[in-house]
């Protein structure tokens, strides 16, 4: 059920038409607002559409959401969150609205429709709970075009299980791009790939099959599904159809025959695509602008490349381009890369691909040394890990040979440290809670053990604080019997945090223990255990339907668990993702290997349009060294604006430097509310501004 806002262009009064939305009501609402509309237009929509028309307006209420607006003189992109002013000059606002159809019996599938509307600034644009709402200064001409997708409801491609089978299936991935321009590299310009499933024989929806633009761009194969894995997020973010031939390595070329790039094999073949991979992303980063007084303007002049000129190539000939720069002539402005995943290739862990290739995750082949007692102790493990079963998952603890990334999945067997343990459940839990229309945050707080009362108060605190600036609601609960702590986890709330302890039995509860596996369906994505040994149990949140949470490996100290406990609390709110905020947290207490993540870490309770940031300070001969850190695990390719240098931008991932006086680091550190790492510890910006301004 959708409500649109619909406005009479002679006097811009509003009214509202409600009603089950079809593919053809989407046109025909904007259509209404326009009055007398023509077909085509001197200022087309500068993406593909089904259709188009344009017509004049003062103001036009957009129904929909995840907006984002593009600055079409330089193809900045953002996406819209709060009331924004618009300058001088075009623009193009998106907007996605969910339509009937689809496969209804499915909650993984659907349909939906993207609206695009072209005008020119000055504007402003004010998100309702019904739409966005664009007002104009004037009467101007607008464009509007719309296609049909499939963003909430990208339908299903079924593989046989064969590398051949499951190759062609990846191929239809690339479908979820917008556009084959460097733009593409733009996280606002990617929608989520259709979902994978292994079957009898290959299966395509036709819209997928029809909708996906051919490159002219192939990646040829050894016959193993190992190859497949580690080459799928470069197939998709080229375009590239990915096939298997009778051949010993990897080749990558073009239908001109421009390229024919050969790849080392198995398992140099893995590194090799990663940084062709960032090679080619971090210059479609680039050139997707065409501002002479853009950041790296530097670089561009000395690889020479005319992003004018590049923007015009095929995807082909952008890759023949690119691939004509040598990797060392851009290596140290790389971005750090946002995600690894560490898979096992497998018929079952097929379906988890669309959603590693939804975050643009590199793809490695786990490997690791499996860690005894001592070696445990070396990494500030306790020597009662682990504490609880002999579950399949829990077969060994492994240390990661870790890869490019700053943040480490690993969807194989064994337990990692420094990486956190995803399985497949996760992130189709994660796609199920996606269209969730909680209007507010429902936020609970259990406190099952009195000895930790002092960190249930500080929690609850952090929430409550938080609460008076967002749609949050928090519910504490104390001494929750087991059937209550079940209730918790099957309401919908969006986020558990409890404080108790955990046996082999479950969590703690005045009348017994409490299991994960009692229920049916678990209704709450995340959660921290902050309990003594909840690794395990928080894996069975997940197989019960849970996203992500924060466990412990083995027993605590209650005042660690009040130190870890208190500051993860204040990086979700401030919209960190899950594994993000565990890493900085940790650093509070020695034993912080301790605690880890279970589930899709990239998950976050308050998404928010990039990565909140990272200070990292030491002292300097002539004031204080700052790195301002961003890495966001879900907007790759976006940029950021820095709090220095005129508000210079950053693409995320790129850190930068500075030197500051005192003075000028305090008033930084009063700007906002921020981690900062200093001196190896963390802290928060507003305390140590006023240790270091005393």
């Amino acid at each position: 059920m959708v409500t649109w806002g619909v406005t009479d262009p002679a006097d811009e009064s509003a009214s509202t038409v409600a009603g089950g939305v079809s593919d053809e009501d989407v046109p025909a609402a904007i259509r209404a607002q326009l009055g007398q509309c023509n077909e085509t237009t001197d200022r087309p929509i500068p993406r593909r559409t089904d259709g188009s028309f344009a017509g004049e307006t003062a103001r036009l209420v957009l129904p929909g959401s995840e907006t984002t607006v593009t600055s079409l003189s330089c193809d900045a992109q953002y996406q819209l969150t709060t009331a924004s002013e618009l300058p001088d000059g075009g623009f193009l606002v998106t907007t996605t609205v969910r339509t009937a159809g689809g496969d209804t019996t499915d909650p993984l599938t659907g349909r939906a429709c993207r609206v695009f509307v072209r005008f020119e600034g000055p504007a402003s644009l004010r998100p309702t709970d019904d739409g966005v709402v664009l007002s104009l200064w004037d009467r101007k001409p607008v464009t509007v075009g719309y296609r049909e997708v499939a963003r909430t409801t990208p339908g299903r491609i079924t593989v046989p299980d064969s590398p051949a089978g499951i190759a062609a299936g990846v191929s239809a991935l690339s479908v979820a791009h917008h556009t084959i321009a460097p733009s593409r590299s733009h996280p606002g310009l990617r929608d989520h790939p259709p979902l994978l499933t292994v079957g009898e024989s290959l299966s395509v929806p036709d819209g997928v099959q029809s909708d996906r633009t051919e490159t002219g761009i192939e990646l040829r194969l050894p016959a193993e599904l190992p190859s497949v894995f580690v080459a799928a997020p470069l197939a998709y973010y080229l375009g590239a159809e990915m096939s298997i031939a009778d051949r010993n390595t990897p080749v990558l070329t073009t239908a001109d025959g421009a390229v024919h790039h050969e790849f080392d094999p198995l398992p140099a073949f893995q590194q090799d695509v990663a940084a062709l991979l960032r090679h080619v992303f971090y210059l479609d980063c680039l050139v997707r602008r065409v501002d002479p007084n853009r950041a790296n303007a530097n670089l561009l002049a000395d690889i020479d490349i005319d992003p004018a000129t590049v923007q015009e190539l095929s995807p082909a000939g952008r890759l023949d381009r690119y691939l004509d720069i040598p990797a060392g002539r851009v290596a140290e402005s790389l971005p750090d890369w946002h995600l690894s995943t560490y898979a096992r290739p497998s018929a079952g862990r097929v379906r988890c691909l669309p959603f590693l290739l939804d975050k643009l995750s590199l793809i490695y082949l786990p490997d690791g040394t499996e860690l005894d007692r001592s070696d445990l102790l070396e990494r500030t493990l306790s020597d009662a890990y682990p504490t609880r079963g002999a579950r399949a998952d829990r077969s060994s603890v492994l240390a990661p040979n870790l890869q490019a990334g700053r943040i480490h999945a690993w969807l194989a067997p064994g337990t990692p440290i420094d990486a956190h343990k995803t399985i497949p459940a996760a992130y189709e839990n994660r796609y199920r809670f996606r269209d969730r229309d909680n209007d507010r945050l429902q936020v609970a707080v259990v406190l099952n053990d009195r000895e930790m009362g002092d960190e249930h108060s500080a929690v609850a605190e952090i929430y409550r604080e938080r609460a008076d600036g967002l749609p949050m609601d928090v519910t504490v609960h104390e001494q929750l019997p087991t059937d209550c702590l079940g209730s918790v986890f099957e309401a919908n709330n969006d986020f558990v945090h409890y404080i108790g302890h955990c046996d082999e039995d479950g969590l703690r509860c005045p009348d017994g223990s409490f299991s994960a596996c009692e229920l049916t369906e678990v209704q709450t994505p995340t959660f921290f255990l902050n309990a003594c040994g909840s690794y395990d149990e928080g894996l069975d949140f997940v197989r019960r339907g849970a996203v992500a949470g924060a466990v412990t490996f083995t027993d605590v100290l209650d005042k660690h668990a009040a130190t870890v406990g208190t500051a993860f609390a204040r990086l979700l709110v401030h919209g960190f993702s899950i594994d993000r905020a565990l890493q900085l947290a940790r650093r509070r207490i020695v034993m912080g290997k301790d605690y880890a993540v279970v589930g899709d870490g990239t998950y976050a309770i308050l998404p928010s349009p990039g990565e909140p940031a990272v200070l990292w300070l030491s002292d300097g001969d002539d004031g204080y060294n700052l790195t301002y850190d961003v890495v966001s695990p879900r907007r790759a390719g976006e940029r950021y604006q820095l709090p220095f240098d005129g508000g210079t931008e950053a693409i995320n991932g790129r850190t930068r430097e500075y030197t500051v006086t005192a003075s000028e680091l305090v008033d930084v550190l009063k700007e906002r509310s921020l981690p900062v790492i200093y001196g190896g510890e963390f802290h928060w910006s507003e305390e140590l501004a006023d240790t270091l301004g005393q």
